[in-house]
């Protein structure tokens, strides 16, 4: 009888389920309140992050500033404007300023007169991307003229300052999360833009009308329209100053490099490809409210995607004549 009672004592010393209850709802509200803290200080890290590689890359030009006293081209080319869909001519900035990035190994393997043949080691070709072309059909923007034909553009190395952690992956590693600044509005990559970084460029951080402290020289590159890999000056590596709004929202909604209608023949089909890979697009972050940028002094901002669009484009056009900008 006494073990019984002590038995009885032992069992009634448990939880009842209203208590349990109580206890697992107590829990998931303190999960539910701190989740989106912890989510938020992760993204603070990734933001972070971004902003450190933008500022590795602005020290990277800064050098090749100080060795060549100019910074480098954004695109090195000799048919103009550039196109995807034709084979890359030459390397782009950060083809050339990864001597000063510490990767002296990786710069050994690109050949910058036949860029194509860069990176010819089995471990660099296993995430190879092939673009292919039908010479026949394929016809050069608004010229007429039939286009190179057929070529492979070999997997790039990966390098972890060009891939930003919020959208690393998305694109690919051969791909850069960072694309210098071309044109201050929609323009096809070419000589005559206004920005610090286009074809044959050779500004100088040192001279620019504007200010190194008023002009913008690299941001977060979009998603879309995805240019051949970080070696190459197409619109990969640089973009246009679209409103940050609009370009987020067309990043968003993960456009494809060439949209082509169902009414388009399969004849047209070609001269549309080479149309559409003139197309550049701008600047969008994976990050909340805003967009990373590298100023030309060296510093880093984050813009907020409700920026006006006109002040945006003061701020990526090298002489504008607008005078000091607020931002």
């Amino acid at each position: 009888m006494v073990m019984g009672r002590a038995l009885y004592r032992c069992r009634g010393r448990g939880f009842t389920v209203l208590e349990l209850l109580g206890v697992l709802a107590v829990i998931a509200v303190l999960v539910a309140l701190l989740l989106p803290a912890v989510q938020q200080a992760r993204e603070q890290a990734r933001k972070l992050q971004c902003q450190n590689n933008l500022r590795q890359l602005g020290i990277g030009l800064g050098h090749y500033q100080f060795l060549h006293k100019t910074l480098p081209p954004g695109a090195v080319a000799v048919t103009v404007p550039v196109n995807v869909e034709r084979a890359p001519e030459g390397i782009g900035w950060i083809g050339q300023i990864l001597p000063q990035m510490g990767e002296q190994a990786i710069y050994l393997q690109v050949n910058s007169e036949e860029p194509l043949r860069s990176f010819p080691s089995d471990t660099a070709l296993t995430n190879e991307m092939t673009r292919a072309i039908d010479d026949k059909d394929s016809l050069s923007a608004g010229s007429g003229e039939s286009d190179a034909g057929k070529f492979s553009v070999p997997g790039h190395p990966m390098m972890s300052f060009l891939q930003c952690p919020s959208s690393a992956g998305l694109l690919g590693k051969g791909f850069s999360s960072y694309a210098g600044c071309h044109s201050s509005g929609e323009k096809s990559i070419n000589a005559d833009a206004d920005g610090l970084l286009y074809v044959n460029s050779s500004e100088s951080l040192e001279a620019i009308p504007d200010g190194s402290s008023n002009t913008l020289l690299l941001g977060e590159g979009s998603e879309r329209l995805p240019g051949q890999g970080w070696l190459f000056g197409d619109r990969g590596t640089l973009r246009n100053g679209l409103p940050l709004d609009l370009e987020q929202k067309a990043n968003g909604l993960k456009q494809q490099t060439v949209a082509l209608a169902s009414a388009v023949t399969d004849a047209e089909r070609p001269a549309v490809r080479m149309r559409e890979g003139l197309k550049v697009g701008g600047f969008a972050s994976r990050h909340s409210y805003q967009v990373n940028f590298l100023v030309a002094d060296g510093s880093v901002r984050g813009l907020s995607r409700q920026i006006d669009a006109a002040i945006l484009r003061q701020l990526i056009s090298r002489s504008d004549g607008g005078g000091v900008v607020e931002f």
